[in-house]
């Protein structure tokens, strides 16, 4: 038992060094680029995109097809996958210093992957599949043409997505961490300020309500407000609207970096660095998902809803919750970077006076808490949210429209589309008569803006 203990040991030890030394820092890596073209971005690293954060980069590619796609290191082609939609032809890499290069939406694989896929596609008879070579299968070197880009898949243009993932984590990063050089001379672009209310007692300029501020260029790289007398009192919360370009294209792109000083004592910052495929969703949480469903735009909050998970904030006092209680006047200061350096910094003024009186508060139906599981049933519907479905707490509202024309039942509308939901929520409504032989063709359908309808997995219950 004594020497089982200590080869037990033995092994442990070994395994942990592996996973320790197995990866090297970004700065000690060697990558050449995975196209022989200057980089040209459409997208970059951890852009603000619909429930997702973008996981790599859009390499340009002049508007055509067929451009070889480059070994960026030494390795194996560890997955091989096809599908109609999204990455479309998608080739993964894995490298001996610890990393996984993804390269998406190609036109065509090189000759010995291209009939390594055929034969297993006939084998399995399928067209989209999901392949793991052996290690020893697809080796490549360094400079190796492995693929040529393409439009496959969810692609609305010719490029390439490139990624760079963690090999033990699959924790993606970001490439431009890597030294590729993709030039961008320009400072990022402020395009407005937001000041948010955290409970019901904040008060912004009178009211409980969120200000939103467009912003004025001063010098390429400085901004200030366009409102003057900004008045605060409570729990605070601030927010910016931004984007970045980068040369040679005009894509408005997501920046690298975001910190919020207040009085000269740093408040929020976060850097794009990385993140985990299990907290993408929760994007919405970092973005003002009000302002993007009413305004089409997409600002990000600096401060942190409870209910979210994000890993990527590097500083956060008291979770960007502001408390002003005092008669004061205050300075902030926001800079905003991209990967590059360039820096855009916004400048603006305001007062904290706890005199003020606190506006009446409209009385709310029902109060569902984020960590418990949330039930409201009535006559006509039942509705179910699981724990952490939600980012914070809510004061629901419901109210019922009469039914249409083409519709068997009424219009139930369940809360705000505003208000952004983690996770599936399940719904049963009540039918007063619907002939047994119809019982099986009966959806719910979820009515959108516009009178977009869309159906939903939907079962008959009796019971119920």
């Amino acid at each position: 038992m004594k020497y089982l203990y200590k080869l037990h040991m033995l092994l442990i030890s070994i395994l942990f060094c592996f996973s320790v030394f197995g990866q090297v820092p970004p700065s000690e890596t060697n990558f050449i680029a995975p196209l022989n073209i200057p980089l040209v971005l459409a997208g970059t690293f951890g852009e603000l995109r619909s429930n997702h954060f973008h996981s790599g980069i859009d390499i340009k590619t002049k508007g055509k097809e067929g451009f070889p796609v480059i070994a960026i290191e030494d390795g194996y082609v560890s997955r091989v996958k096809v599908t109609p939609g999204g990455y479309g032809r998608a080739l993964y890499l894995t490298h001996y210093n610890g990393y996984v290069s993804v390269y998406a939406h190609l036109k065509d694989f090189h000759t010995n992957i291209a009939s390594y896929l055929i034969d297993q596609q006939y084998s399995r008879q399928k067209f989209s599949v999901d392949l793991f070579p052996d290690k020893e299968a697809l080796v490549y070197e360094k400079g190796d043409t492995i693929a040529w880009t393409g439009n496959s898949g969810s692609s609305t243009a010719p490029h390439l997505h490139f990624e760079i993932r963690d090999a033990n984590t699959q924790k993606v990063i970001n490439p431009l961490l890597f030294g590729f050089d993709a030039k961008d001379t320009t400072s990022p672009t402020i395009k407005s300020l937001h000041i948010y209310p955290l409970d019901h007692q904040a008060i912004i300029n009178g009211k409980n309500d969120t200000l939103r501020i467009p912003v004025s260029k001063v010098t390429p790289y400085k901004y200030h407000i366009n409102q003057d007398n900004i008045i605060l009192d409570g729990v605070i919360g601030f927010g910016i609207d931004v984007y970045d370009q980068l040369d040679n294209a005009p894509n408005k792109n997501g920046v690298y970096s975001i910190e919020l000083n207040l009085d000269s004592t740093l408040i929020y910052k976060h850097d794009m660095d990385g993140f985990y495929f299990s907290e993408t969703r929760y994007i919405n949480s970092l973005m003002d998902y009000h302002a993007k469903k009413k305004y089409a735009i997409k600002p990000q909050k600096s401060f942190k809803d409870p209910n979210n998970k994000l890993s990527i904030y590097d500083t956060l006092i008291n979770d960007g919750r502001i408390v002003f209680n005092s008669i004061e006047n205050h300075q902030a200061e926001y800079i905003v970077k991209d990967i590059e350096g360039n820096t855009a910094r916004l400048n603006f003024n305001f007062k904290s006076d706890s005199s003020i009186e606190v506006p009446s508060v409209h009385k709310h139906r029902e109060l569902f808490m984020y960590k418990n599981e949330n039930k409201f049933h009535d006559e006509n519907i039942s509705l179910i949210i699981q724990p952490n479905s939600l980012y914070d707490n809510i004061n629901f509202s419901y109210k019922v429209l009469k039914s249409q024309n083409n519709l068997i039942s009424d219009i139930h509308c369940i809360h705000h589309e505003e208000t952004p939901i983690h996770s599936a929520y399940s719904i049963a409504i009540a039918i007063d008569s619907l002939e047994v032989s119809h019982r099986n063709k009966a959806v719910i359908c979820m009515i959108q803006k516009e009178s977009v309808v869309s159906c939903l997995p939907t079962n008959w219950d009796d019971d119920t």
